[in-house]
């Protein structure tokens, strides 16, 4: 009998694919992420989540530029930190570029799993750690995040069209579900609340490419594919996060296509 899968599913099942990457850690360093997480999860049902923070003076859909390095460079620090923020590596290929505003950040899991507060800061379509040139960035396809203090209103530019190497339409729930275990997950990654509503559904797909594991890692699961504009938008979680993660779908959720096939 195929289980079916309700969006808000029970509080034991896994909720963030960023906790529950599809990765094997070996010990020690693995056991320390996993206890990170768990005193983050700990601490938060303890103190509540943090407020949400002052928004953007920008909202999703304008058009604005990402200001030249030297007008950044003017609001970093000696750790090339504005706000406690760090403008990445990968960041410093969009200076000048012309973006869509796809996310006001507020809140959002950070690097070490704890939820924070952010204000005057968002996502933009497009700009992520694979950085311009799609060479950078450790395969995660991560949202990179702006200040607003980075920015400037700019024209909508002539629309781009990226192309796709390959195409995947993603299998049908009852397909999926026969795939999951009673976490809701394969491999430990989870096919979290809201993926459902994309079942049926024709994207470009890359597939991930971990690029900069560390050494007690190791991917694990078979293949992950990352779906062109497939974001997780905070609603697996309860009180939200804006973090924009690229969602994972493993080769069994997918029936896969070359390009050049037709729609």
């Amino acid at each position: 009998m195929t289980r079916t899968m309700e969006p808000g599913c029970g509080a034991a099942v896994k909720r963030c694919q960023y906790k529950s990457l599809p990765l094997r850690d070996f010990p020690p360093l693995g056991v320390i992420r996993r206890a990170r997480i768990a005193r983050e999860d700990l601490r938060e049902r303890r103190n509540g989540p943090p407020a949400p923070g002052r928004p953007s003076r920008y909202t999703v859909g304008d058009w604005v530029r990402v200001k030249d390095e030297a007008a950044v460079r003017a609001t970093l620090d000696a750790e090339d930190r504005h706000r406690g923020l760090w403008f990445t590596h990968s960041q410093w290929s969009f200076c000048g570029g012309v973006y869509r505003i796809e996310r006001v950040v507020r809140r959002m899991v950070d690097d070490h799993y704890r939820m924070r507060r952010l204000s005057g800061t968002v996502a933009l379509a497009g700009a992520t750690c694979h950085g311009a040139d799609g060479t950078q960035g450790c395969g995660l396809d991560c949202a990179l995040l702006f200040r607003d203090e980075w920015l400037e209103p700019a024209a909508a530019p002539i629309p781009a069209v990226r192309p796709a190497g390959l195409w995947a339409t993603v299998r049908s729930l009852a397909e999926i579900s026969a795939t999951l275990g009673s976490d809701n997950c394969l491999d430990g990654v989870p096919f979290q609340p809201g993926m459902e509503r994309h079942t049926g559904t024709r994207h470009g797909a890359s597939e991930l490419r971990h690029r900069s594991l560390a050494w007690w890692q190791q991917p694990t699961g078979g293949r992950w594919f990352i779906l062109h504009g497939l974001r997780c938008d905070g609603e697996p979680i309860a009180n939200g996060c804006d973090r924009q993660c690229a969602l994972l779908w493993h080769e069994s959720w997918l029936r896969l296509e070359p390009a050049g096939t037709d729609s």
